[in-house]
């Protein structure tokens, strides 16, 4: 058999091969400020990366658990190439089905110990998660450091379908507090609201879709009060059965920069 006709067959498995893998074959979209960049599917991550079986405990099986995944960081890197190492962005959104939007700042990504899940081993297929229940696949968010959990901003998103690479402040631009510094209580209120808010709330549409938007058409302090809303931020928990994780690890000065960031927001839809 010459080379043409053997360059000719093994083309033929291939294509005949990749479509049949059909819901085993998930896509997963990567955008640059939300500007379609690429499409890759768990074929070509496959054949183009290296995956790892790795053990952690997760946080929301509250157990240790047993996957198939592919290191983060590779796979931005064939994604973007160099592109996410750049200094014109400085965040990446993981956007799950469901709505739910995890934003972390790339200085996070940039750690060790991020893994995009592909496999759960331990089941026939994935093990239900959450309070509804709901498949985690096809991709997962996961970390293994102890200390990499989403409560100081590290992105745990399940059925995830696409990633956005971005300059926040351009992206999100309603999020943002304009004209403030970096030292100031409301730039340090909109750090919480951006690292443990946004990925369930929007402010004026923009954000997550989880939860109820917290600026528009009215401010959640218009009609809550402070100390009710402060409280709640807090434990959650107590009050209804919610997605929303408890905060408890909020210092009083934390709470208060939410609350100036939130009156920000408010003063500004104002004018």
């Amino acid at each position: 058999m010459n080379r043409f006709i053997l360059t000719i067959l093994v083309l033929l498995i291939l294509v005949t091969f990749k479509p049949a893998l059909g819901e085993n074959n998930p896509e997963l979209t990567f955008n640059i400020s939300g500007k379609k960049e690429t499409v890759i599917d768990l074929y070509e991550l496959k054949n183009k990366l290296d995956s790892k079986t790795i053990t952690l405990k997760d946080p929301y099986y509250k157990k240790q658990k047993k996957y198939r995944a592919f290191v983060l960081k590779d796979v931005l890197d064939l994604a973007y190439g160099n592109k996410w190492k750049s200094d014109k962005f400085s965040d990446i959104s993981f956007r799950a089905k469901d709505g739910y939007e995890a934003v972390s700042d790339l200085s996070k990504l940039s750690e060790d110990g991020c893994y995009l899940v592909f496999d759960d081993l331990e089941n026939n297929g994935w093990e239900k998660i959450g309070e509804k229940n709901q498949i985690p696949g096809p991709y997962y968010i996961v970390w293994k450091g102890a200390h990499q959990t989403a409560k100081y901003g590290y992105p745990w998103p399940w059925q995830l379908f696409s990633i956005n690479l971005m300059l926040f402040s351009n992206q999100y631009p309603e999020v943002y507090p304009k004209g403030v510094s970096k030292d100031s209580s409301v730039y340090k209120g909109f750090e919480l609201v951006k690292k443990r808010c946004v990925r369930c709330h929007s402010i004026n549409k923009q954000g997550g879709k989880v939860g109820p938007d917290l600026n528009a058409p009215m401010n959640i302090l218009e009609y809550i009060p402070v100390n009710m809303v402060k409280e709640f931020i807090r434990h959650p928990s107590k009050y209804r059965y919610t997605y929303m994780p408890d905060n408890e690890d909020l210092s009083v000065e934390q709470l208060n920069n939410i609350i100036d960031y939130l009156w920000f927001k408010y003063r500004e839809k104002k004018k």
